[in-house]
């Protein structure tokens, strides 16, 4: 059993978890909640909104159940995932992922390929290959299919070209690992020279004159033109054209050379980070908001005139080829990129005659976010589809979007979809961009999970998110707090199963932890328990803590993370929130220099209190943290007030929707 863990993310009043107002759905926050307000008192908004929240989030519970980290020599991020496949045929779930180079130095400039694959409780390194091009650039492409057809499916990877006239002036830019076709891990031909490597099956530089920027940025495997021979057909985001077809005549099992590679097509101008392939069509997505199409019929390729503008601020790698409603007919979702479209897009239709219809609008992530990346599936196995989008500079940071078809009505119609934010604030203190998405089953049970990943150069791992309504060990809160000189963690749980214990683990950066204490959990319990640990061994300046729950089987999760400034304030302060002017949540700060009981209320311009965030609470001396969501209120500008003991302090901010 895999461990998860559930847990409120912001402060507890009066012991009930106060949850982001971003877990709920458009349509709820529009219709049900303003109901709500116009029946009950501001005072008791809170209360019912926290419970309100609790029934919608334990719903559709979203856990990290676990993570794969970057594997050594790494120092940079993953360039790409796939996962949910068997290639193999050894019955178990497979990810692929190969790593990138982000800022020119060390280990990323050499690229690399994993393979990670579940063994019942984890997905650990089984199968590794480090390619002999010397240079390599930024987001290679990566896919999975049977080029040629032979029964051995192959993993074909386009490491980027980073030129160099002497030492990299004609790379391959399509390489490509075949199974072996017995069941075991490895894949490609083994190396000569270096013991323990692999070289590729089969590869092409596609363009052999020396120094010619080109790079395939997305390709899928397929038969367009119906040749019963499968092509990779890519778009690139930099080089003479912006779309290619490719086929080869076979992979060798030896790795001979022996194939023979053909550029069936090429055509398209403008830089390109996203394409579909729907059947004998193809999409390609340009960062002016153009849409290419390319059309497979009588015998040859057409390039369909651009259809101008179709998807504002193109795409970052986020179409996908769907069928909402399930009546055989195909449509692409594709989420519009840039601070100015943070859009679901349907396109239906065909060549010239494609259009594209707004049915999301996704406003939970800041004004300044976008989205980056997407993939398409069905979660929890309701029959809906379901889409997740990262996210790059969003508000919350690291913010992971689902987008889901609630089953009936127009597929054009935005009410027909829920928004929810299923993860955010994996880390702290980066601002990435969360840019590789995959829906897959990787654990063998059910439903589906989704992995994301950081493509910056951030030392983060690849997350893994389960969709469940069973959670093993719920956590109705999780503080850290300055207190009497320490850290002092607390938290408390509702229900366990099977729970062994707790790492407490502590880190500088928000990035690499370490484990400073044990905390033995309660087994299996329907009761409340409380927890806490204080941390003695800290100096003066910034920490970050998180859980690391472990089952009895050595399953683990982690909870979110918990920053603390290790100064205790002097005097009574209530600082700017921030971001100001903010849209829709924003954070106040405070810090209190002796215990004290503290009410935080928000009021409008004309001094009618609006919500109330902390009433009447005894707090120790420290400094606090409290997340305040405004999407049901009009803009404009509203004060909070602290009440600290016999302290009042107030401040004004911005709300601009």
């Amino acid at each position: 059993m895999k461990a998860k863990i559930k847990i409120s993310r912001n402060l507890v009043v009066d012991k009930i978890p106060f949850y982001h107002l971003s877990v709920f759905t458009q349509s709820i926050n529009q219709s049900k909640l303003g109901a709500v307000m116009k029946n009950i008192s501001r005072i008791s908004f809170v209360l019912l909104v926290s419970l309100f929240l609790a029934e919608v989030v334990f719903g559709q519970a979203f856990i990290r159940v676990g993570d794969i980290p970057l594997p050594a020599p790494e120092n940079g991020s993953f360039g790409n995932l796939i996962a949910g496949m068997d290639l193999d045929g050894d019955g178990l779930p497979e990810i692929y992922a190969v790593n990138n180079n982000w800022n020119d130095t060390g280990a990323e400039l050499i690229p690399r390929i994993y393979k990670f694959e579940w063994d019942g409780g984890s997905w650990p390194l089984v199968w590794m290959a480090t390619m002999d091009i010397p240079l390599q650039n930024t987001w290679p492409a990566l896919t999975y299919g049977d080029l040629d057809k032979d029964g051995r499916m192959e993993v074909i990877w386009g490491p980027v070209n980073f030129l160099n006239a002497t030492t990299n002036p004609t790379p391959a830019r399509i390489v490509v690992f075949e199974t072996k076709g017995d069941g075991s891990d490895v894949m490609g031909v083994p190396d000569p020279v270096n013991a323990g490597n692999f070289l590729p099956n089969a590869k092409w530089v596609i363009d052999a004159t020396p120094m010619v920027n080109l790079r395939p940025f997305r390709w899928f495997v397929g038969d367009p033109d119906g040749d019963n021979t499968n092509e990779l057909v890519f778009c690139t985001r930099a080089g003479a054209y912006n779309f290619g077809v490719v086929s080869v005549s076979s992979i060798p099992n030896n790795g001979d050379g022996s194939e023979t590679w053909t550029l069936e097509y090429s055509g398209g101008t403008g830089t390109a980070y996203d394409m579909v392939l729907k059947g004998n069509e193809a999409y390609v997505f340009n960062t002016n908001g153009d849409v290419l199409p390319f059309v497979y019929e009588s015998g040859a390729w057409t390039a369909v005139p651009p259809i101008v503008g179709l998807v504002p601020g193109g795409s970052w790698n986020s179409a996908a080829v769907v069928d909402i409603n399930n009546d055989n007919t195909k449509e692409i979702i594709v989420a519009g990129n840039g601070s100015a479209a943070q859009k679901i897009f349907l396109l239906q239709g065909s060549g010239a005659a494609v259009t594209a219809t707004e049915i999301g609008a996704i406003t939970t992530i800041g004004a300044s976010g976008r989205l980056y990346g997407g993939s398409a599936g069905d979660i929890d196995l309701d029959g809906n589809l379901d889409y997740v989008a990262g996210t790059r500079s969003a508000t919350p940071n690291e913010s992971i979007i689902r987008f889901e078809y609630n089953g009936t009505g127009a597929i054009t119609d935005p009410l027909n979809y829920t928004t929810t934010t299923i993860d955010q604030e994996f880390t702290t203190s980066i601002d990435g961009r969360w840019m590789h998405i995959a829906i897959a089953d990787i654990d063998e049970d059910p439903d589906a999970e989704v992995l994301y990943s950081e493509g910056t150069g951030e030392m983060q791992p690849i997350v893994i998110l389960d969709h469940t309504g069973h959670i093993p060990v719920e956590l109705a809160s999780f503080a850290a707090n300055v207190v009497d000189g320490f850290v002092k963690l607390d938290w408390i749980t509702i229900t366990e199963k099977n729970n062994y214990g707790f790492e407490v683990q502590r880190s500088v950066d928000g990035k690499s932890f370490s484990t400073v204490a044990f905390v033995n959990g309660f087994g299996t319990s329907t009761e409340n328990h409380t927890y806490s640990y204080i941390d003695s061994d800290v100096e003066m300046g910034k920490y970050f803590y998180r859980l690391k729950q472990v089952d009895y089987n050595g399953a683990y999760s982690y909870t979110d993370i918990m920053e603390v400034n290790f100064n205790t304030p002097t005097e009574f302060v209530l600082e700017q929130n921030y971001p100001n002017p903010f849209n829709p949540s924003t954070t106040i700060k405070f810090g209190l220099a002796t215990r004290s009981s503290v009410d935080l209320r928000v009021y409008n311009a004309v001094g009618e209190e609006v919500a109330v965030l902390v009433s009447g609470k005894f707090m120790e001396s420290g400094t606090y943290r409290v997340s305040f969501d405004a999407k049901n209120l009009p803009s404009g500008t509203y004060i909070y007030r602290l009440t600290a003991g016999s302290n009042v302090l107030t401040n004004k901010m911005m709300l601009l929707k």
